[in-house]
């Protein structure tokens, strides 16, 4: 599964990686490859361009378990994109 989310300041892009940081998960950079829980995801950061894409979303063991679904690990995501933008 693929999203690319427009209008995405470094500001918002920095809040972004501070709730995930609440949570425990670390974006390093603004690229990268993150895997946590059974969940794991592709990210490009371009500030120029404003966007953020996350590609090649899985979701797996123990994170199925708990009823993650790709759908639901994209509306968290989006949730929280849209609360840094605001």
């Amino acid at each position: 599964m693929n999203r690319t989310f427009d209008n995405v300041s470094v500001s918002a892009f920095d809040c972004l990686k501070s709730k995930l940081q609440a949570q425990g998960i670390t974006l390093e950079g603004n690229s990268g490859y993150l895997s946590k829980n059974g969940i794991s995801l592709d990210y490009s950061f371009s500030a120029e361009a404003q966007t953020l894409e996350i590609t090649n979303l899985e979701v797996g063991f123990p994170a199925s378990l708990v009823g993650m679904n790709k759908d639901k690990v994209m509306g968290i995501l989006e949730k929280a994109i849209d609360e840094c933008q605001a």
